[in-house]
């Protein structure tokens, strides 16, 4: 009986397990809810979607769909139609409720980051878009016979002046590391410097639209700068410059005052950046053809400038067979770039059309300086047998009357008699400038303590200064160190040497007058000396020395007659005419022996006896 029950409960249980799910939608769930719970669902409905503006995708505007578009996705997978029994209808509806409400929040949120982020994004973008279209330039480290910091010192200074002038908006100078990382490495950079003969291909490797470097060179006593700028795509030289100093920091000073005029030539020659598009894929595949010989026809051309001595550069390229102005070389038919550059002269970029041989062409250069003249002044005279030494920018000039480019310049004038003179000249193109130191000179000045004694005693003596007398000893005053000093009424030199800003002590020593006396014993002791046999010997020797080197003279003399005589001969015997140079060659040897030993032979006597 207990088994034929538990049987009917499991075949009630089997039979109402294979009954079919009742699908529910959301409108059956929400009315099923209304009605358990009177206005929850209807109210529900209403509040969600009252409001148009609340409404997630209403009025979406289409810049928003894209970044909407896959959580739109996610949601509509989380609102799939489920298939719940009828008993667990509540748990059902509870869940497509939280379901909702997180879909509205996620909504909202993804809303407040599209309004919020869309115009940090939109600026980034045109941010992005404006780097992409700078300038690049790149300064090369400086090359040359300096040290390595002095090299590094004249680098830097060239990318200061590149940042002073290059719009940082429209130009980006690189890092020394980028163009490094660019061309390989440290190693393979130092290699391409090497072996790269113009640094325009260092541009190309690089990447770069502009490249610039500075080489050093040892010129006699002075040390030569060389500053190029060349345009990469082109291949041509923008602007460069060639000057001289003593030292590297000569050469600071120049590149501190030019090279911003060097960078100024990228704004002036409207510098731009192409980027052309390539198209993919293989095309234009040629056959080869039979081999003719081109490259058109080719002329020599005599190019000239006014005035003379430009660096020449043809379509980019120096040319080595012409490097200065006037030249000969050989080009090609047709148009052709040439650039004439000269220090202290604009540069020339011009195009001329090349038609025939030994074809003549000339280049004026407009003039790009103006002058400083100095005018050289002494204060009564006092050391005008120096001159004085001029100094521009640390460099030194013979001439007080010189040409610059447009620039400021350190001008220092020094004399050991005055004091030093230092002022800052600035030139303007087309100007010149005057400096009368006939206004500004002064003298240097030492002090002097003098003092005189005469006969072991001290003495009051007049003291005279360029020949005006100015006191009486003991003197104790300054005077110009180019002074000349003279004491007593018989105005004896005083043998002193003055010190710059310092004082020096001296005693001067007067001569006494000579007695009667003294006179007649100098007289007799002069008669004794010269009375001596000894003295008499000597004499006889220093005239027999004086003999015999005459006579060596007059042998030298024949000698040369003879050897210019053999030289002159055209047929005759040869070997007795080199005998006779020969012999006079030996006689004057002879002669001058002899003179030689009696003149030492002289004085000897002279010193010992």
């Amino acid at each position: 009986m207990f088994e034929d029950e538990l049987r009917s409960e499991e075949v009630e249980e089997s039979e109402e397990s294979e009954e079919e799910p009742t699908i529910i939608s959301v409108e059956d769930e929400l009315r099923i809810l209304d009605e358990e719970v009177p206005g929850l669902g209807s109210e529900k409905l209403e509040d969600e979607y009252s409001s148009e503006d609340e409404y997630p995708f209403e009025g979406a505007e289409t810049s928003e769909l894209p970044l909407l578009l896959p959580l739109s996705l996610l949601l509509l997978l989380l609102q799939a139609k489920i298939s719940i029994p009828a008993k667990n209808t509540h748990q059902h509806l509870y869940f497509i409720n939280a379901s909702h409400n997180l879909n509205i929040v996620i909504l909202n949120f993804l809303h407040f980051l599209q309004m919020r982020f869309t115009p940090l994004l939109v600026l980034l973008f045109f941010a992005l878009a404006t780097y992409g279209q700078q300038i690049s330039v790149a300064v090369l480290p400086s090359d040359g016979v300096a040290s390595s910091a002095e090299l590094e010192a004249l680098t830097d200074e060239m990318r200061e002046a590149a940042l002073k002038v290059l719009p940082t908006k429209s130009f980006v100078l690189l890092k020394q590391d980028v163009v490094v990382k660019r061309l390989g490495g440290a190693e393979n950079f130092i290699k391409e410097c090497r072996e790269s003969s113009c640094i325009v291909d260092l541009g190309k490797k690089a990447q770069v639209d502009y490249i610039t470097q500075a080489s050093v060179f040892k010129l006699g006593n002075s040390i030569r700068l060389k500053v190029e700028l060349y345009d990469v795509h082109t291949e041509g030289l923008v602007s460069m410059f060639n000057d001289e100093a003593e030292n590297v920091r000569g050469l600071l000073s120049i590149v501190k005052n030019r090279a911003p005029e060097v960078f100024s030539k990228i704004l002036s020659s409207g510098g731009s950046k192409s980027s052309p598009l390539v198209p993919g894929g293989i095309s234009g595949l040629e056959r080869t053809t039979d081999y003719e010989f081109g490259g058109g026809k080719r002329y020599l051309v005599n190019l000239s400038t006014d005035p003379s001595g430009a660096l020449l550069s043809f379509n980019g390229i120096p040319a080595s067979g012409c490097p200065k102005t006037p030249c000969k070389i050989e080009l090609g038919e047709g148009q052709v770039r040439v650039i004439a550059a000269l220090d202290q002269y604009e540069t020339v970029d011009t195009t001329v059309s090349i038609a025939r041989n030994n074809q003549s062409i000339s280049i004026r250069l407009k003039s790009n300086f103006g002058f400083l003249e100095i005018r050289p002044a002494y204060i009564e005279g006092i050391g005008e047998e120096d001159d004085w030494n001029l100094s521009i920018n640390e460099k030194l000039y013979r001439s007080f009357e010189n040409r610059f480019s447009p620039g400021n310049y350190n001008v220092k004038l020094s004399h050991r008699c005055y004091e030093t003179i230092s002022f800052m000249a600035g030139i303007n193109k087309g100007s010149r400038e005057i400096f009368d130191m006939a206004d500004h000179i002064k003298l240097k000045k030492g002090g002097l303590a003098l003092s005189a004694e005469k006969n072991g005693e001290p003495a009051s003596e007049p003291v005279f200064v360029n020949g005006k007398q100015i006191g009486d000893t003991p003197f104790r005053d300054a005077v110009p160190l180019c002074s000349e000093i003279e004491i007593g009424e018989s105005r004896e030199t005083v043998n002193v040497v003055l010190k710059y800003n310092e004082s020096v002590k001296h005693t001067h020593y007067a001569l006494a007058q000579a007695t009667a006396q003294d006179y007649s014993y100098a007289k007799k002791k002069s008669r004794k000396f010269f009375s001596k046999p000894s003295f008499l010997i000597g004499v006889g020797l220093d005239v027999a020395a004086a003999v015999a080197i005459l006579l060596g003279y007059e042998a030298n003399t024949d000698a040369a007659n003879e050897h210019s005589s053999y030289y002159a001969m055209s047929s005759g015997n040869y070997s007795s005419a080199w005998k006779s140079v020969e012999d006079k060659k030996n006689e004057r040897n002879m002669w001058y022996a002899i003179g030689g030993v009696l003149l030492a032979s002289g004085i000897g006597v002279h010193i010992w006896f």
